[in-house]
């Protein structure tokens, strides 16, 4: 038999007004609606708004914005009101259109949005802006780009004897100055090498893939370069030792100017530096199967022909080289990509 007689007796506090105050205990505040609140209790308790605006470093024209707005029964309205506009850009295209600038850019992933508004002009009599493309781009994550990075052999010193490029050389006209180049194409364990000519004014472009980094092999790209361009041009290349013995050889028998840039001065010859970093991004990053030279020669023509004649070059106004020469009256001839 129990000795406890009655019920227990649960002891609490009731808070006047507690229904109210557990309302405001829930409401979060950001640090500055809570900075402004304070500054508002300050003022009820001195009722000085000269000395409020003292205390805390603020302006009478802030106190009195806030003070307005302020709602005893809703602290939130402390906050900041939003920013955004009342009424907002509205999309122009339609999913047709994304699905248009999603193949493109899965065709050519390091195609900019001006070259992209460039081409569905041209081709689909699309009129877009570049802004409109790229903030498709950016809001549909279109970035299909693969990037490797390769590591670079430094170049050797050049000789003192070596004619170097003139500082003001500057081609005035078509097949006037070529910039000529190698470039490691790195698979594995194999390596070819493509040897590239570009003319700086109308940006047509030579490559030859070799299986050795040999003068021989130099040789016989400047002879396809010679048979594109003429023997009016010269030539701007770097100091590897390709471009000596047989390549140099050549030349001379051919009357040919050959100029050398500085060592490890790329900027001496940035037309053919772009063109090479433009064949690693748009080409060879985007096929790196083990080819042999005759099909690595296979891809590198069929990237010459969208270079030549589909990709907009912002250095041409957005033409491509084809139809920058037609206005020359020059012929560029597609490169064969029939046969492998």
């Amino acid at each position: 038999m129990s000795n406890r007689i009655g019920s227990s007796t649960i002891y609490g506090t009731i808070l006047p007004n507690n229904l109210a105050l557990s309302r405001v205990a829930s409401v979060k505040l950001s640090k500055e609606a809570k900075q402004r609140l304070r500054i508002i209790e300050y003022y009820l308790g001195c009722s000085n708004v000269s000395l409020t605006c003292r205390h805390y470093g603020i302006t009478r024209s802030y106190f009195y914005k806030w003070y307005r707005r302020f709602n005893p029964r809703h602290l939130a309205s402390l906050e900041n009101l939003s920013t955004r506009p009342l009424k907002t850009r509205r999309a122009t295209y339609d999913t047709s259109f994304v699905s248009l600038i999603r193949k493109l850019r899965t065709d050519y992933p390091s195609y900019s949005s001006k070259k992209l508004a460039r081409i569905v002009f041209r081709d689909y009599g699309l009129s877009y802006s570049a802004a409109t493309i790229g903030r498709i781009i950016k809001k549909f994550g279109l970035y299909f780009s693969k990037v490797i990075r390769l590591a670079k052999n430094r170049k050797r010193a050049l000789k003192s004897w070596i004619k170097r490029k003139p500082y003001d050389l500057k081609a005035t006209g078509p097949h006037q100055v070529i910039e000529f180049d190698m470039k490691h194409i790195y698979a594995l364990n194999q390596r070819q090498y493509a040897f590239v000519a570009v003319d700086i004014f109308t940006k047509e472009a030579v490559i030859h893939i070799g299986s050795t980094s040999s003068s021989l092999q130099a040789k016989l790209a400047l002879e396809q370069v010679l048979a594109r361009f003429g023997k009016d041009i010269c030539i701007v290349n770097d100091n590897g030792s390709e471009n000596f013995k047989y390549a140099l050889a050549y030349l001379s028998e051919q009357d040919i100017t050959q100029y050398f840039a500085r060592p490890r001065t790329p900027k001496d010859k940035p037309h053919v530096e772009n063109l090479i970093g433009k064949l690693q991004q748009e080409c060879l990053d985007e096929d790196r199967t083990i080819k042999t030279v005759e099909g690595r020669q296979y891809q590198v023509n069929r990237w010459l022909n969208d270079y030549h004649f589909f990709r907009p070059h912002q250095a041409l106004d957005y033409l491509t080289p084809d139809e920058f020469c037609d206005t020359l009256d020059i012929t560029i001839p597609r490169a064969k990509v029939s046969t492998m």
